[in-house]
């Protein structure tokens, strides 16, 4: 035979294996899997739908280079968001204080349930009643109160807790604990509910269903808001459709569709306004700047102009000459540069000031006011990014992250650079002002030239055009701001609102329940099997005795269910009374010769049902019409073979000590062909007796009077009396049981047999649990038949058994 072969057969064998294991045990799957799927009913039958609810947002990325624009870039949509990218504002998206806010515009401090059956399902806007509670008062967290509806004016009210937490929602603390507590409250809806523990009105909801046939009850449970936070952080999950693309999915589990579709929206909706708040945050900064600015122009503006005619009007002057113009518009262009230089040198000093805070939210960027610094503007733009960024680490508690220690680093390096930047350009301010200083000096002096009312004048002309300058730029400006602010969008953009993911609840997947519970009805059975046979060191198949053993199995005897152990007589026609017949007619052709046969029946160890064996060997020999007789050798405890069998006072132990002659210890069985010998008296010595020569000659002289012996002896691996006859028996019978011969007992006996050259050696399997592993078949009796059957010889026996009794009176 090939290699190929003996691999094909050895997968052959294999499967065989598993397929007896999974037919001999399948009670075991059937019982396994019907466990299974009950327990996946009940899964399905009793737990909460959950459902999945999806929606998609688009993030803008900033597309503009920092420090390239001018005023209006700073003010617009890209302020505060310099250097941002796609992952700060997904961070964003998810950070407790945009889901927080989501919690509270939505009111889920309080949840509402109903009950039905075993379930508390969620009654989100669905309860007939609304819960307005005080926030400064302390509320019962985490409790379950049960509301019964009394009529449409009053209710019952009632709640019971282990240890108890009170909540005060104001202040988002725990004000005591208690280690119980209970309250039973009727009240009318509409009135407040207040004692030390909480204070609440239950408001009555006349457009929903009060009463339902399925619903038991109605509760609601008040949650403090970091717990919910936490709760909705973890269920909340944000994935990035592609790569390429910055659209982010949200989608959220919740046991109520409606409660997961306000949630994904209304959390897009916080996120958005928020990105909005904080575009215009700068925009908002800088228009009140101006508006301060100009109120405080207007104030001087107004006063020169009244300066200006009170003085044309007192001295009756329409005009100057143009020499006085000419010169009066120079000097007023210096004080325009002058102010300007100023106004610098005051932002520079305000920055310088500014830098020793830790909040630069507020800071205005140079290009906001007009100053043409690219360089200051990128610095103050990657400072103020980089604290907003740390801000938000730091507000989602995520202070041990290593990016917080990058971005402090970062931002010390930021101000260190721009306090350089702005010392130089302090310096460079201060140059520039001096020398616009000595220009308005030299022009004073040609002004000083002019007569004293064109020179008063002209002052007063200088003073009303450099206000008038300076409010017509910052009105420009704050037009300019207003514009910017009314113009920002959110940069996030709903591509698809909130929806059920599918046509239903994701959990249960009544399915995949059904099919798991099959596959571990299958699977743990198998599991216990494949476990059990591993560790189990008894005998269980035929295949287990031939591993051990090389010596042939004549025959496999079914389990006796029948409450008996003449099964040969009583149920002649039952498969087990078929199993012994195969045995006979085996036992025939094992070892051929002549009629006269001695066969010694034994075991490894006691209970292997040897004496079941024997006494069926000698009845179905018997039912053959061979004179047969039974001995019971096993001395050491003598046994009952029939039920009408009397007490021996003599039996074998009797005879081998020349106190009994043999035709006094022969009995005469109730059944034809038959006869048995009983151990008699337990003797001290039985070991002794059976080596006498008397042994032999018993065996010899029963011989000449029976055509088959059938020996009953003791267990080999406990006592050597059967090794005394095993000489004598032309064929031994080695009895193994199922489920109940020890392996490593039952190998050892083997082993010594062998080592003692026994021949003539068969084995038995005894109490064989599975009928199509027999040898011949049965009658084929219906049930109804079989009954009959059992019944007819049941009554055959009570005659019998009766008519004997008579004889022996």
């Amino acid at each position: 035979m090939s290699l190929s072969q003996n691999i094909n057969l050895q997968e052959e064998n294999d499967l065989k294996k598993i397929t007896e294991l999974i037919i001999r045990n399948y009670k075991l799957f059937i019982t396994f899997i019907i466990v299974a799927l009950g327990l996946a009913y009940i899964v399905n039958r009793f737990s909460i739908p959950v459902y999945e609810i999806s929606s998609s947002v688009l993030i803008k990325e900033d597309t503009k280079q920092s420090g390239s624009g001018d005023a209006a870039d700073y003010l617009n949509s890209s302020l505060l968001r310099i250097n941002q990218n796609f992952q700060n504002e997904l961070w964003v998206l998810k950070s407790s204080p945009a889901i927080e806010q989501t919690i509270e515009n939505l009111d889920l401090s309080v949840s509402y349930y109903r009950k039905k059956g075993f379930q508390y399902l969620d009654a989100y806007k669905n309860a007939p009643f609304h819960i307005v509670f005080q926030r400064n008062h302390v509320q019962p967290i985490n409790v379950r109160f049960q509301i019964s509806f009394v009529d449409k004016e009053h209710f019952e009210l009632r709640a019971e807790s282990g240890k108890t937490s009170f909540y005060n929602f104001e202040n988002n603390e725990i004000a005591f604990e208690k280690d119980s507590w209970s309250f039973l409250k009727n009240g009318k809806y509409g009135e407040l509910i207040e004692t030390s523990d909480l204070s609440f009105i239950v408001e009555y909801d006349s457009t929903k269903k009060v009463f339902d046939k399925e619903v038991a009850w109605y509760g609601f449970k008040f949650t403090d808001i970091p717990s919910l936070v936490t709760m909705y952080k973890k269920e909340f999950q944000f994935n990035i459709v592609d790569k390429l693309s910055t659209v982010v999915e949200i989608s959220l589990k919740n046991e109520s569709l409606n409660k997961g579709i306000d949630l994904v929206n209304e959390l897009m909706h916080v996120s958005s306004m928020q990105n909005l708040d904080r575009k215009n945050h700068l925009a908002s900064f800088t228009i009140d700047y101006i508006e301060k600015q100009l109120s405080e122009i207007s104030d001087s503006l107004k006063q020169t102009e009244n300066n200006l005619q009170s003085f044309r009007s007192s001295n009756q002057l329409l005009n100057i000459t143009e020499q006085a113009n000419s010169i009066s518009t120079q000097y007023t262009d210096l004080q325009n540069q002058l102010a300007t230089l100023a106004a610098r040198k005051k932002y520079y000093d305000y920055v310088s000031g500014y830098l020793s805070k830790n909040d630069f939210s507020d800071m205005i960027v140079p290009a906001s006011i007009g100053i043409p610094d690219p360089l200051l503007n990128s610095l103050m733009s990657e400072l103020i990014a980089a604290q907003a960024q740390r801000s938000n680490l730091i507000k989602n508690n995520q202070e041990k992250n290593p990016l917080v220690p990058k971005l402090n680093i970062q931002i010390e390096n930021i101000k260190k650079t721009i306090s350089e930047n702005i010392s130089a350009a302090g310096r460079t301010t201060s140059i520039s002002i001096d020398e616009m200083n000595k220009r308005i000096r030299k022009t004073e002096n040609d002004i000083s030239r002019l007569p004293a009312t064109q020179r008063q004048l002209g002052n007063i002309e200088r003073k009303y055009r450099l206000n008038d300058a300076i409010y017509n730029y910052m009105t420009e400006k704050h037009a300019e701001a207003k514009i910017t602010k009314a113009s920002n969008l959110p940069d996030y953009i709903i591509i698809e609102p909130a929806k059920m993911v599918g046509f239903g609840s994701v959990s249960p997947k009544k399915r995949m329940n059904y099919l798991i519970a099959f596959i571990l009805g299958l699977a743990l059975p198998s599991g216990y099997l494949m476990i059990r046979s591993v560790l189990n060191n008894k005998i269980e198949t035929q295949d287990d005795i031939e591993r051990l053993t090389d010596l042939p199995v004549l025959g496999k005897i079914l389990h006796n269910k029948y409450k008996t152990t003449n099964v040969m007589f009583e149920f002649p026609k039952s498969n087990l009374a078929e199993s012994y017949r195969a045995l006979r007619t085996n036992l025939d052709f094992y070892v051929r010769g002549g009629q006269k046969k001695v066969i010694m029946v034994t075991s490894s160890m006691e209970g292997e049902g040897k004496s079941f064996i024997a006494l069926n060997i000698a009845m179905s020999y018997a039912q053959l019409g061979r004179k047969t007789i039974l001995l019971d050798f096993d001395m050491r405890k003598p046994k009952i073979y029939f039920n009408e069998q009397a007490e021996a006072k003599e039996g074998l132990s009797s005879y081998l000590i020349n106190s009994a002659n043999l035709e006094d210890i022969i009995i005469k069985s109730p059944h034809d062909n038959l006869d048995y010998i009983l151990s008699g008296v337990l003797p001290p010595n039985p070991t002794e007796l059976m080596a006498l020569d008397k042994t032999e000659k018993l065996i010899t002289q029963l011989k000449n009077d029976y055509d088959y012996i059938v020996m009953d002896t003791t267990p080999l691996a406990q006592v050597t009396d059967a090794y005394l006859l095993i000489n004598h028996a032309e064929v031994k019978v080695m009895v193994a049981r199922y489920n109940y011969t020890i392996k490593k007992v039952f190998s050892l006996v083997m082993k010594d047999l062998k080592q003692k050259n026994i021949d003539h050696i068969c084995i038995v399997l005894n109490d064989n649990r599975y009928n199509r592993d027999q040898y011949g078949y049965g009658y084929g009796y219906n049930k109804t038949e079989k009954r009959k059957r059992e019944k007819s010889i049941r009554k055959e026996n009570a005659i019998l058994q009766a008519v004997t009794r008579s004889k022996k009176r």
